[in-house]
């Protein structure tokens, strides 16, 4: 079996056009602002296709294999795992915040209790406090000021208190962040994007009559955008260059939806790798990326006492050459953010959401397949009784 995680290797993504990623999977009018993990594979695998790369060879070692007896086949071993895409500003990333936030604090001090309403506004938060928490430590006096009076924390926030850094990371902030350094309550509410809804006008084919509609958009601010991390389970020289041939491939058609609109094209950067705890089967472990369990690891990856996750239902279109848009198979996957315990790694599995009518005809002819891989850090033990 492949090696669990030594080091994450981070790509930093700048969007200068914006960026839509639909919150529903069909919606326009709505854009997330991280790119989840599967969006990021499905890329990855389309742009293979285009650049006329043997997808199924490549595919194979993600896909499970038939075995004997044939009800229990051999699991998959992927040559590679992604996180999800989530904020970056400036030299600072953030992380997923997890979805049970007592994790994170000492329980005699009742942080979550008594400052929980600020904290529901936390999505993520920075590598710096992951680090922290990943080592054991409590995160209780690095959580930002209630009030610009109270200087005592050593934590900051900025977007509403969406993102929270340590103090120590404001140094890595761009130039229009750090001139808030001191100024708790207007760092806050220093911008990193900002959501908006452009009008656009689609004419109709039959009666040429002119629809208005709306579609969201996510704009970064100067020295903003995303990044993520991939980890490669075993050294591919071959597939490692790929990738990079596939990213420079994949920048100019861009990320996410309305891409002909202008969305979604990107610039990236390779950073310096990143070493995080390997995670350990039946022990807790903090998602990065999305993950859809294969049916041996339920339901212990979830009913562990240490597991705490959400559901998030995964659906929306796929575009194959000769064929009209069709709707995928929906999907219901764990989020980033969420503690799991799965038997053992890799988990998760490659899911095949083709759509199937009861007339073939039109039928998109390969596989549609959503990567459900967990990409995952290995959580302190002695966080399992909050969890």
């Amino acid at each position: 079996m492949s090696s669990q995680m030594p080091e994450l290797i981070p790509y930093h993504l700048t969007f200068e056009g914006g960026l839509h990623v639909g919150t529903r999977g069909v919606d326009l009018e709505e854009s997330s602002v991280i790119i989840p993990s599967d969006t990021l594979f499905s890329a990855l695998a389309a742009t293979w296709r285009r650049m006329d790369q043997q997808v199924d060879e490549l595919l194979a070692p993600f896909t499970s294999k038939p075995s004997a007896p044939p009800e229990r086949p051999l699991p998959p071993d992927p040559s590679f795992l992604l996180t999800s895409a989530f904020p970056r500003v400036g030299g600072v990333r953030f992380y997923p915040m997890p979805v049970n936030p007592h994790v994170l604090f000492d329980p005699a001090k009742k942080t979550v209790e008594a400052r929980g309403k600020p904290l529901k506004r936390v999505r993520f938060l920075s590598e710096g406090l992951l680090q922290k928490a990943l080592l054991g430590s409590k995160l209780d006096e690095d959580l930002f000021a209630e009030t610009g009076e109270d200087q005592k924390s050593h934590g900051f926030a900025l977007q509403g208190g969406a993102l929270w850094l340590s103090a120590a990371e404001i140094a890595s902030l761009p130039a229009a962040f750090r001139r808030a350094k001191g100024k708790e309550t207007s760092l806050r509410y220093e911008n990193v994007w900002a959501s908006e809804r452009t009008p656009r006008v689609t004419i109709g084919r039959i009666t040429s009559a002119a629809t208005i509609f709306h579609a969201g958009r996510v704009r970064f601010a100067q020295e903003c955008g995303l990044w993520f991390g991939l980890h490669w389970t075993r050294a591919n020289a071959a597939l490692a260059a790929l990738v990079g041939q596939t990213l420079a491939q994949l920048q100019h058609a861009g990320l996410g939806g309305e891409r002909t609109s202008g969305y979604g094209a990107f610039t990236f950067a390779e950073a310096p790798p990143v070493t995080l705890p390997d995670p350990a089967g039946g022990r807790a472990a903090l998602l990065l990326s999305r993950y859809h369990p294969r049916g041996d690891e339920l339901p212990a990856a979830l009913t562990h006492p240490a597991a705490a996750y959400q559901l998030v239902p995964v659906e929306g279109w796929l575009n194959s050459p000769g064929h009209a848009p069709q709707r995928r198979k929906r999907l219901l996957m764990v989020t980033e953010g969420s503690l799991v315990c799965p038997p053992a790694y890799p988990a998760g599995d490659l899911s095949n959401v083709r759509p199937t009518y009861k007339n073939p005809e039109g039928q998109v002819a390969h596989p549609v397949y959503r990567a459900g891989f967990a990409l995952a850090v290995g959580w302190p033990d002695d966080r399992r009784e909050h969890a």
